[in-house]
């Protein structure tokens, strides 16, 4: 029995007594939360039973269910999935905490990250790539990048983007990678060598397969594709097997206050205009007189290619126009056939062309290329059929407009309006699966996200923080500002406090934002503020990535970060560097996006007051993710300052006070 096992191995002769002679910097200290934590995983597996469980920072999570995954595996001789949000937290589990446990369990065990297989090089399409779009070697330092990436190629042992030692354009990049209904697979020339059989190998004999949730609800999303085939007799070929994972025994899903989202993302459909032109671009680009059908063989496909792409700009320009003039992005669609679909004839048009130019058994570069646009070409052809017609039920469509890119772009998206019942089907009836985060709860209670992910037969278990609040953290709460609906009163006194708490600090501060409008406003404002105290400010959506302001953040003394929407969660911060937290407003999702509306109308059809039933649950979800930024360890200590008013004068104020752990408190 598993329970048998675990229960010994975190017992009074724990291997972990000994895990410093393995990591000098490991100081482990027996705890109770962990502990618990890891037997009651055991017990659903051998009950073959979910479990939903949430375990405070400090809790050393990571090793409670790694074990249990481990010495399952090892048992059942088949592989448990461990999937997380971030890839921070991949590198830790197979770079640090897999080694350790080999360690201390005296035994390999065969860990292996999954990723899509756009993240691996194809060597073909690297060594042909003068014969399918020689032009893009031409533009400004890519045949610089393509010099150094056929170096690294033949280096390199795994193939993977993310080892890459330097960086690399996208466009030079998706010319390289693998890439869906572009394999020759055991007739590929370099079919020994390919990066991507050998990633596939390892994910299919390992012990242990950690993903992110993006690419297990996209083999979640492929699984029920295949399925959908199957049940209507297609003879499709099903071209996404590749990307369902392994049979499992088990599936662990760390960061799990994420599941939602991403599955909604996943499970659903999403297209662009920019995606549609650069398809057109790899067949023919009038402009750069560039292509696949550059040459003289193909002059009517080009000519076809050339039409569809001005239908193509003249529908996105007067789609962009049309959203644009109802002044709400993103814009939900609502009405089937209220837009009609323009592209749909000249892309099958293009389609019937491109099908001509592949010839039965032609195993060329040039059909090879071909083949893989067409299956692209086929699934965008899907996808704008499916929301136009809004085909897929309970789904909620819209538009979104973009003009990061220097260019006016539109995206199309349609997701399920509750994944619960996919999510019950797909994953939840089938092995145990184990959930669990810092936030699940809402008053002390699991059941709100049991239900929005479908996950209600679980057990639960909510453990205790091993920190002591009382001492290590203040909350503060500004009781006079004026409520973020007045903008221009609100964003005055938070300015002032901002810069009070900062002072207070020496900077060290996070300042999370839900908007930003608001954010980027405040951050004008105090330029000056910063220039006199000498703090260096960090905005998102600036210059740096999240990822490289974070490193900046912990290198630079007096540093203050202004965040939204990453910020708030998954970021990891321990010692001195943070020391204070200041959350300007309480987390509401905004109401009139079109998920966010789809999913209170659902609520208030059932019955029940969407405000109190969806919208606050989801922000004080939230909202303890962004108290949980400030205290990382046993040593941490700072303090959260509250600049939303709200938290004590409305009557919902009060769940979120309850929902994080009680600490001194300061009202002014």
């Amino acid at each position: 029995m598993l329970l048998k096992e675990v229960t010994e191995f975190f017992g009074e002769n724990s291997p972990l007594m000994n895990a410093d002679q393995l990591d000098k910097a490991f100081h482990y200290e027996p705890r109770p939360q962990q502990v618990t934590m890891a037997i009651e995983i055991a017990r659903a597996m051998d009950d073959e039973e979910n479990l939903c469980v949430e375990a405070p920072t400090g809790v050393g999570k990571t090793f409670a269910y790694l074990v249990p995954a481990v010495l399952r595996a090892k048992q059942t001789g088949k592989p448990v999935i461990i999937s997380t949000h971030t890839i921070n937290l991949q590198e830790q589990i197979i770079s640090h905490d897999v080694p350790m446990l080999e360690g201390l369990l005296k035994c390999k065990i065969q860990a292996v990250v999954a990723k899509g297989r756009a993240n691996y090089l194809c060597l073909r399409r690297l060594n042909n790539i003068l014969n399918t779009d020689q032009e893009l070697l031409m533009f400004d330092g890519v045949a610089g990048e393509y010099a150094r990436l056929q170096k690294w190629a033949s280096n390199t042992l795994s193939g993977d983007r993310g080892e890459l030692p330097h960086g690399i354009s996208p466009q030079l990049w998706k010319t390289v990678c693998c890439e869906r209904g572009n394999c020759m697979g055991k007739n590929c020339e370099y079919h020994q060598k390919c990066f991507l059989r050998k990633a596939r190998r390892l994910v299919q004999t390992a012990e242990i397969v950690i993903a992110n949730h993006a690419k297990f609800f996209s083999s979640l999303a492929a699984e029920r594709e295949a399925m959908m085939l199957r049940n209507r007799n297609s003879s499709k070929k099903e071209e996404e097997a590749d990307t369902i994972l392994p049979e499992y025994t088990a599936v662990i899903m760390d960061e799990g206050h994420t599941i939602e989202d991403t599955a909604s993302s996943h499970l659903g459909i999403a297209t662009d205009s920019f995606n549609i032109r650069y398809l057109l671009n790899r067949l023919y680009n009038p402009d750069r007189k560039t292509g696949l059908l550059i040459e003289d063989d193909y002059t009517l496909a080009r000519s076809v290619v050339t039409e569809t792409r001005k239908i193509c700009d003249i529908f996105f320009q007067q789609l962009y126009e049309w959203v644009d003039k109802q002044e709400l992005n993103p814009l939900r669609y609502n009405t089937p056939g209220h837009i009609k679909n323009y592209l749909k004839e000249p892309l099958e048009k293009l389609l019937q062309v491109l099908a001509s130019l592949i010839m039965d058994g032609d195993e060329s570069d040039f059909a090879t290329e071909l083949s893989g646009i067409v299956t692209e070409l086929k699934e965008q052809v899907r996808v704008l059929d499916t929301f136009f017609e809004m085909s897929e039920p309970d789904y909620v469509y819209w538009f979104e407009l973009d003009s990061s890119r220097n260019r006016l772009d539109v995206s199309l998206s349609a997701v399920p309006i509750d994944v619960a019942p996919p999510l019950t089907e797909l994953l939840f009836q089938k092995k145990p699966v184990i959930v669990t985060s810092a936030t699940l709860a809402v008053n002390n209670d699991i059941s709100y996200f049991q239900r929005r992910i479908g996950c209600t037969d679980a057990r639960t278990l909510i453990l205790d923080t091993p920190f002591d609040y009382q001492k290590q953290v203040t909350l503060q709460i500004a009781t006079n500002m004026p409520e973020p609906k007045n903008r221009n009163a609100y964003i005055d006194e938070a300015i002032a406090h901002i810069s009070e708490s900062l002072r207070e600090t020496d900077g060290r501060a996070f300042v999370l934002f839900t908007s930003y409008s608001m954010m980027n406003e405040i951050a004008e404002r105090m330029e000056d503020f910063f220039k006199d105290e000498q703090m260096n400010l960090l905005i998102q959506g600036d210059k740096l990535s999240p990822r490289r302001m974070l490193e900046e953040f912990r290198n630079t003394p007096k540093s203050v970060i202004f965040g939204n929407a990453s910020f708030w969660t998954g970021v990891d911060v321990p010692g001195d560097a943070l020391c204070n937290v200041i959350i300007t407003r309480l987390p509401f999702a905004v109401p009139d996006h079109p998920l966010v509306a789809a999913r209170s109308e659902r609520m208030e059809q059932q019955g029940l007051n969407a405000f109190f039933n969806y919208s606050v649950p989801e922000a004080v979800l939230k909202f303890r993710q962004g108290f949980g930024r400030l205290i990382r360890t046993k040593n941490d200590k700072g303090t959260v300052l509250i600049l939303d008013s709200r938290v004590v004068n409305k009557r919902y104020g009060q769940t979120f006070l309850d929902s994080i752990p009680q600490c001194p408190r300061i009202y002014f």
